[in-house]
């Protein structure tokens, strides 16, 4: 059957956490991040994303990443970064109550050692100005390398987690 989501791997948050591996990428198989429900214990904080190789975080400067992001006070605006160590995921959400974050990462290459891995995103949030906001695009891991699993960050080295769910599938 096309289209079949199998569960590798998932975390729950219900207490303090600054970052934690979501492993199991085996295959070349497209796969997809769901994560829901997400909030930290300081205002103003993004989820941050980096690849792991062999179980370890990529730290290197090779993370470009371009999208639109939509608000509902104004216009949408146009956001990209290039040579960047990780992938800002949301912008600034909240922390509290219902200032969370949601959405959908697919991922594409990764346990292909010969190729770049892709990320697409859509996700959607309220921020810590009780504003909604979202983020429409992709970003690029350029270097080619066999990505095992996803390293996720709340704000590199500077918050943690509050809540949340992170579920990472293959699509198949």
């Amino acid at each position: 059957m096309a289209g079949q989501l199998i569960q590798v791997a998932t975390q729950t948050i219900t207490s303090s956490i600054n970052s934690f591996n979501l492993t199991g990428i085996d295959s070349d198989d497209v796969y997809a991040l769901f994560f829901h429900n997400v909030s930290f214990n300081t205002d103003a904080r993004d989820i941050s994303l980096r690849v792991l190789e062999s179980g370890t975080p990529n730290t290197t400067t090779n993370y470009d990443q371009a999208f639109k992001f939509l608000r509902t006070d104004t216009t949408f605006g146009n956001t990209g970064v290039t040579n960047a160590n990780n992938f800002d995921v949301t912008t600034a959400i909240g922390n509290d109550t219902g200032e969370t974050g949601q959405g959908i990462i697919y991922i594409y290459n990764a346990f292909n050692s010969s190729e770049y891995t892709f990320f697409t995103l859509e996700q959607c949030q309220i921020a810590h100005t009780a504003l909604f906001v979202g983020k429409q695009g992709g970003a690029v891991f350029t270097s080619a390398s066999q990505v095992n699993g996803i390293q996720i960050l709340g704000a590199i080295g500077s918050s943690s987690f509050r809540q949340g769910t992170f579920t990472l599938y293959k699509v198949v």
